[in-house]
């Protein structure tokens, strides 16, 4: 089993790290797996991402050898994956010869996932277009959802958890703009797919929209896992809590307020996630908030 947050103590100054809304700490350091997990431990976290975008994880660089060989590393640390898919992956696209590669890419993440007894996180790809309509947008989202509807039955068939990041928004002007980014799109996903996990991405929320805190009061109970960073509204930029315009305190107070408990990820380029815990146990103090009894 991994470290639980309750027994985190920094051996410097004697401060207690508890997030009394986290069940497990995770640290996203973009490190290749091997070197993430030792890191994700020296980190006293209890799990760490392996993420699948990176060229020396890919899917195809996975052998039996080195799954079984991570799988003992990670045993011994006590530390345990959430296999992060690759964002890139063109889960929305309208091409059809290019749909069948993806369904069957999308095999070989499930199957890693299960291999290594990890959840897989799942995005909605993009659309490739740099002035999209709302009507394209929708039919993009549709398509991703019919996907998911596929992609969910392999993956319940083999015992892997999927759970679907949002990601950032971007409106025009760009080459392209991703898929499944708004409050919206969570409400028409849940419709088709009732069941389905939820990892909410901090960060990207805050992308070129008004902050969609409403969905942790309508879905929060699918929500797995929350993904912490902060950026200035414009671009997903990974920085620390508070240096940005990412509402956290809202976020904490409506974390309390629901109730929430899950997984809270760091993706906090160059800030430690011990930075992190206490900017969250110090906003969550000063609003004066309870601990679970």
């Amino acid at each position: 089993m991994g470290i639980r947050t309750t027994d985190l103590v920094d051996p410097e100054i004697g401060m207690h790290l508890s997030l009394p809304f986290s069940t497990g700490l995770a640290s996203q350091e973009y490190l290749v797996a091997e070197e993430g997990v030792i890191r994700a431990h020296e980190e006293g976290c209890s799990h760490w991402y392996i993420d699948l975008s990176l060229p020396s994880d890919h899917t195809h660089q996975w052998t039996a050898v080195r799954t079984r060989a991570l799988i003992s590393m990670a045993q011994n640390l006590g530390v345990r994956p959430i296999v992060h898919g690759n964002f890139r992956a063109p889960l929305a696209t309208e091409i059809p010869e290019i749909r069948s590669g993806v369904l069957d890419y999308m095999g070989r993440e499930i199957d890693l996932a299960g291999d290594l007894g990890a959840p897989l996180i799942v995005h909605g790809g993009s659309l490739v277009d740099p002035r999209p309509t709302e009507s394209a947008r929708w039919s993009a989202l549709q398509r991703f959802i019919d996907f998911m509807e596929q992609l969910c039955q392999t993956a319940e068939s083999v015992g892997v958890e999927i759970w679907v990041e949002n990601l950032s928004h971007y409106p025009r002007y760009r080459p392209f703009t991703y898929v499944f980014t708004r409050y919206a799109d969570y409400v028409a996903l849940r419709e088709r797919l009732p069941e389905i996990g939820l990892i909410f991405d901090v960060g990207h929320a805050n992308v070129n929209q008004k902050y969609p805190l409403q969905i942790f009061r309508d879905f929060g109970r699918s929500i797995k896992a929350v993904s912490v960073s902060d950026n200035d509204g414009r671009s997903d930029a990974h920085l620390g809590l508070g240096r940005g315009s990412v509402p956290v305190g809202e976020f904490v107070a409506l974390l309390g307020e629901t109730e929430w408990t899950g997984v809270v990820a760091f993706e906090t380029r160059g800030t430690p996630v011990e930075d992190g815990v206490r900017d969250l146990r110090h906003i969550w103090d000063q609003l004066g908030l309870a601990d679970p009894a």
